[in-house]
């Protein structure tokens, strides 16, 4: 089931959210956009509040320096784009300024993975994720559905920077997960079942990876578990306790490679092997091998593999391949 075209996307609700509760805190704040003021739903914004918004235009590293500056001069500073560019083109001046200096910034990232759909390939931010989470001190996060990004939005509106806030401009729709009262948290259950597959998202894609995970037990006859890692850096605490009881883990992203989420989960997984316990659990790399091209969001899903179907299926073969029954545990990674 897809949401309306209406429906409020993921990152209106995290910009509307946003500039009402900086509003209401007592600190001086400033957005400073990349050509980006209606991309970000901001037109409003900036109509009524002119002295709060600054249009860098498309200059990335500019605008990230100027955040920088003003930061420094004491304002919390937004900055706002495309991820793509933001990533690439600003990225030196992202590490050298805002992270090595702890600088009171929150990047928001938007259209990031294929979410940009037609717009094409070179705003596709397939890269992004892994890029920042390597810099020193910069938060890493992501919300999912419209109520996670208000939920986001508040969280990052009462704590400094420097953070990377990822964004799709689109509506994700999640089915209330059972037992589960944050909105958003650095890592939540959209589904747990006493079974031994547990598939992990950030985003959008926990969308996907909900619904395959109801999926696998109606199709596959396969219990499965759902976890939204809404923060990739730090990663969240008692991560790996989270995968331990699972045999197979599959890491669900539009990021091309290692280095964002299956790198965070990995990372937990052989922090607790050194610490001793029980064999890691297999984990399962769903991501970007190639750029699927340009085109509708839902049709480079289904190119990159990331479809509710697809994960499914994949997750089905690779517990299927390791003979995964009640009470058994299947070591190492892959």
């Amino acid at each position: 089931m897809s949401a309306p075209a209406s429906a409020e996307t993921q990152l209106e609700a995290f910009t509307g959210a946003l500039c009402e509760e900086l509003l209401r805190r007592p600190e001086p704040f400033v957005v400073v956009t990349c050509d980006a003021t209606l991309s970000f739903r901001l037109g409003e914004f900036a109509r009524l509040h002119p002295e709060r918004v600054v249009d860098a235009g498309i200059a990335e590293a500019t605008a990230v320096a100027a955040a920088f500056g003003l930061a420094r001069a004491g304002l919390r500073v937004v900055v706002a784009g495309f991820a793509s560019f933001l990533s690439l083109r600003a990225l030196e001046p992202l590490r050298s300024l805002v992270a090595l200096h702890r600088a009171d910034v929150t990047v928001l990232a938007g259209m990031t993975g294929l979410s940009a759909g037609r717009d094409g390939v070179q705003h596709h931010a397939t890269e992004d994720a892994a890029l920042v989470r390597a810099l020193p001190g910069v938060e890493v996060v992501a919300p999912s559905d419209a109520p996670g990004a208000r939920a986001l939005a508040a969280y990052c509106a009462a704590r400094p920077g420097p953070r990377w806030v990822r964004l799709v401009r689109r509506p994700v729709t999640l089915d209330p997960p059972a037992g589960t009262a944050e909105a958003w948290a650095p890592a939540r259950w959209l589904a747990r079942r006493d079974g031994p597959v547990l598939l992990c998202a950030q985003g959008a894609l926990c969308e996907q990876a909900q619904r395959a995970a109801r999926l696998l037990g109606e199709r596959y006859g396969i219990a499965a578990s759902a976890l939204e890692i809404g923060r990739l850096a730090p990663a969240p605490d008692g991560l790996a306790e989270l995968l331990r009881p699972y045999s197979l883990v599959l890491a669900c992203e539009d990021q091309t490679g290692p280095g964002a989420l299956a790198a965070t989960l990995a990372e937990a997984l052989v922090t607790r092997e050194a610490h001793g316990g029980p064999p890691l659990p297999r984990l399962l790399r769903c991501d970007l091998t190639a750029s699927p091209g340009s085109g509708d969001y839902g049709e480079l899903l289904h190119g990159a593999g990331l479809t509710t179907e697809l994960i499914a299926a994949r997750a089905a073969r690779a517990a299927q391949a390791l003979v995964i029954g009640p009470g058994t545990s299947t070591g190492g990674t892959a």
